[in-house]
Parts: C-alpha cells; sequence; structure tokens
C-alpha cells in the first residue's frame, strides 16, 4: 500500500529547513540581537560573548583598559559586530591583578586567550573552530601584540593593535617573543621587530605611509605591519579592516583543514600527520617540518579544526584517501600515517575503512604519545585529560604489526603503547612525558629510520 504524506508536513518540513539555513539573515534583517554569554576561563572571569545577528564568521578577543578614555573599544566592539565577528571583551585592569600574582618570571598570555576562545565556541555549539583575532586599544594593544609574538603558530589567527600605549603594566615582562624592556614603574616595552607566527597589524596617528607586509617572510614568520591614519575614525576603520581580513583567511581553512609541506628536493615519500589536539603547532609542526627537509612530503592535519566536530571513523578515512590523492595523483609515492597525542588516538581507526590500494601503500604507522581512551572529536574534557569512550590499543591492535612503531613518553602513565595487546608491535621508549622533553628533532630521525626499514623490507 503507497503512503501519501500529508501535504501540510510536507511544507513544515520545507519552512523548517529554510529557517535553519536562513536563520541568521532574518535576524540580520530585522535587528535581533542574540544575548550576550558568560564566559569563563583561567584568569578570565566572567567574560560576556558578544554575538552577531547573522552567522560568526569570526571571533575578536578585544582587550582594553582604563587609558581607553574614548571609547575606542567599545566602537570597534560595535563596528565589528556590524561585520559578524563575535567579540568577548576584556577588561584588563580586571585581568592585571591575577596576571600580577603570576608566579614564574614571566607571563604567558595564550592559555587564558586561546582556553576562553574555545569555551566560548563550545558553548554557542560552533559548528567550526575559530582561531580567535587578538585585538587591543592602547595598553591592550602592546598586549596583543606581545601576547601574539609568544605564542606557538595556529594559537591565534593573528593580532591587531589599536593605537597601542609605549609600555604594558605588569609585574614582570610577557614571556619572550618580543623583547622586553623595563619602563621605570610603568611596566615593560616590546621590541616590535619580533619574527610573529601569524599576521599582527599596528595603527597609529600620523599620515606617513602604510607598511604593508601582509605575506610572511623566507621562514614562514610574519613581520608587524604598521598602518597609519591622521584622524580617530580612519584609525578606527583601518582596525575593522583588519581584524575582518585576519579573521576571513583564517575561516578559509575551515573545511578540511590541512598544511601541506613540500618535500625539499625529490619527494621519496609522503606522510600524513594528524596533529594533537592543540592544532598544528608543536611536536606535530616541528616534525613535519624536519621530515620534510629528508625528502618527505608531509601533509599536516590540523585536528582541533578537524575534530572540532565529530568525525567518524568512515569520515575520516574518505578525507584520508582524498588527501592522498590530492598530495600524490600519481599514486606512486608510499605513504606515512603519523599522529600525535589525539590524531595517533584517532587515525588507527579509520585503517578498516580505507580503500584497499591505500592501505597497501602506506608502509609505516608512527603513533607519538598515544592515550587510553579517546572521543572522535576535540572536547573540553579531553583538553582536562578526562579521555573518551573508545579504547585506542583496540584500535592499534588490529592494524599490521609490521607496520606500527608506538612512541611513548617513559614519563607517561596513561599510554596504550605499554598495554599487553600491543606485545608484537615495536615501541620507542623516550625520556620525559607527553612530550618527550622536547628533542625533536632526534624524534623525526628515529621516525625517518623507521620509514627506511619498513621500506627495505616492503
Amino acid at each position: 500500500m503507497k503512503r501519501y504524506v500529508p501535504m501540510v508536513a510536507i511544507v513544515a518540513a520545507v519552512l523548517a529547513g529554510a529557517a535553519y539555513w536562513y536563520w541568521p539573515m532574518i535576524r540580520k534583517a530585522t535587528g535581533y540581537k542574540p544575548p550576550a554569554i558568560s564566559v569563563s576561563y583561567g584568569r578570565l572571569n566572567a567574560i560576556q560573548l558578544q554575538r552577531p545577528a547573522g552567522e560568526v564568521a569570526g571571533l575578536a578577543i578585544l582587550v582594553s583598559g582604563a587609558d581607553d578614555r574614548g571609547g575606542r573599544a567599545a566602537a570597534l566592539a560595535r563596528e565589528l559586530e556590524r561585520r559578524d565577528i563575535a567579540v568577548l571583551p576584556v577588561d584588563l585592569d580586571a585581568w592585571r591583578p591575577a596576571l600580577d600574582t603570576d608566579p614564574g618570571e614571566c607571563i604567558y598570555l595564550g592559555s587564558d586567550i586561546e582556553g576562553l576562545a574555545k569555551e566560548a565556541q563550545r558553548l554557542v555549539e560552533s559548528r567550526h573552530y575559530l582561531h580567535p583575532v587578538v585585538v587591543g586599544v592602547g595598553e591592550g594593544g602592546t598586549l596583543a601584540y606581545a601576547a601574539l609574538a609568544d605564542a606557538p603558530a595556529a594559537t591565534f589567527a593573528g593580532a591587531v593593535s589599536l593605537e597601542p600605549s609605549d609600555a604594558l603594566a605588569t609585574a614582570v615582562p610577557v614571556c619572550e617573543g618580543a623583547r622586553a624592556t623595563a619602563v621605570g614603574a610603568r611596566g615593560f616595552s616590546y621590541a616590535e621587530d619580533a619574527a610573529l607566527p601569524d599576521r599582527g597589524v599596528v595603527i597609529r596617528a600620523g599620515d606617513g605611509p602604510s607598511d604593508a607586509q601582509a605575506a610572511s617572510d623566507t621562514s614562514g614568520s610574519h613581520r608587524l605591519e604598521v598602518k597609519e591614519a591622521a584622524t580617530p575614525e580612519a584609525r578606527l576603520a583601518l582596525a575593522v579592516d583588519a581584524v575582518s581580513d585576519i579573521a576571513a583567511a583564517d575561516a578559509d581553512a575551515k573545511a578540511l583543514p590541512v598544511v601541506d609541506i613540500p618535500a625539499k628536493g625529490k619527494a621519496e615519500r609522503l606522510a600524513v600527520f594528524y596533529s594533537g589536539d592543540g592544532g598544528w603547532r608543536d611536536i606535530d609542526k616541528s616534525v613535519g617540518e624536519a621530515l620534510a627537509e629528508q625528502g618527505v612530503h608531509v601533509v599536516g592535519v590540523d585536528s582541533l579544526r578537524y575534530f572540532w566536530s565529530v568525525r567518524k571513523p568512515e569520515r575520516i578515512a574518505s578525507d584520508l584517501a582524498r588527501i592522498v590523492h590530492d598530495a600524490d595523483p600519481s599514486g606512486k609515492l608510499p605513504i606515512s600515517l603519523l599522529g600525535y597525542s589525539f590524531g595517533a588516538d584517532t587515525a588507527p581507526f579509520a585503517w578498516p575503512f580505507l580503500p584497499a590500494e591505500i592501505r597497501d601503500r602506506i608502509r609505516f604507522i608512527g603513533l607519538l604519545g598515544t592515550e587510553k581512551m579517546t572521543p572522535f572529536q576535540v572536547t573540553i574534557e579531553n583538553w582536562l585529560g578526562m579521555g573518551g569512550d573508545h579504547e585506542v590499543a583496540a584500535a592499534i591492535a588490529a592494524l599490521p604489526n609490521e607496520k606500527v612503531l608506538c612512541v611513548y613518553g617513559g614519563e607517561e602513565t596513561e599510554t596504550a603503547c605499554e598495554d599487553p595487546r600491543l606485545a608484537a608491535v615495536e615501541k620507542l621508549k623516550l625520556d620525559g612525558g607527553h612530550h618527550f622533553d622536547g628533542d625533536y628533532d632526534a624524534l623525526s630521525g628515529q621516525l625517518l629510520e623507521a620509514m627506511k626499514r619498513r621500506d627495505q623490507a616492503s
């Protein structure tokens, strides 16, 4: 018997689908403003996330203090919201006491800023992870530059400093990235010649030409761009444009977030490397770049962005096959599958779903810093070391044992490498904990040697 769906149900379904896709535009057209959400992380408490009416196109952490007497930060926030950029306005004077009681010899700002951005995006259930643009006015502008200079790559999308002050008043300086100089009782100034991991822009009063150095230098670092304008209105417009441009460039990478590192000289092999849940910036970045210097074409997968939404093993496998095809259309290079931490935990689950010809070409599987349990999504709980609901050792045990190298630190207590089910898997025990005491050059050499041995055995 045929079943007929009532017309009212069809109309309701169509309207519901249209509302889902067009709701951000409807809200923007009607002037609807979502309520602010209180976000806290680390030393930053009860920061009110200001969301635009339309779909969020970027995220700005906007820092200002008492020296912003003209309300420049508030005006900047309003203009950014009109560009569909969400804003987390941070009161520097409320944050400063916590910074001044930091027990270290210097202040690392990246953990507070990045953690606040992650927490905010989880609270609003963002479908894609957006790296924050650190924006500052006055003293906040000085902080924004110093924070970017000290941050690992892929921590922030970039930074914009509007009329920064000549010093930032803190008890100890921001950790080295930009050289700090004590300025009497007024805190520290920061040299503007630092090699930046991402784009940085400073905007000042003046009528000189802008110094537009948007491209990175030959080392992959960026140099601070200096822009000048004669009026406050023109400077504000430059700041809004700079934040929007940086946010747009960051958002462009959200679909399949990969970092392509061609081999120096002729590529002898291809490695697909899944990063830890902090993104492509630490061990993965350092080891990937070292391998590329030795003739390995490396494609890094930024796990923070890739796994921001749940990725089932079937999807991981299909995306991996696509990455391999795009990187080596000839289909001739031997493949290494690498992962660090979260990436090492999740990549093995894709193995059964890979096309047979990809599995045959994978000669080496290097898993660094595995843990015992994993989810298939980056979560707050995972950042806190609370694991997930999938057993990592079981997935590794299902791999061809002869292809696997399980690398772990002697001080790690939650590694999957020591699981009895992996007795037949080759292991490499290194000094230190989850970061192997930072000796990444030695680690990359050992991985390359393991690749070569598998190639010879094939």
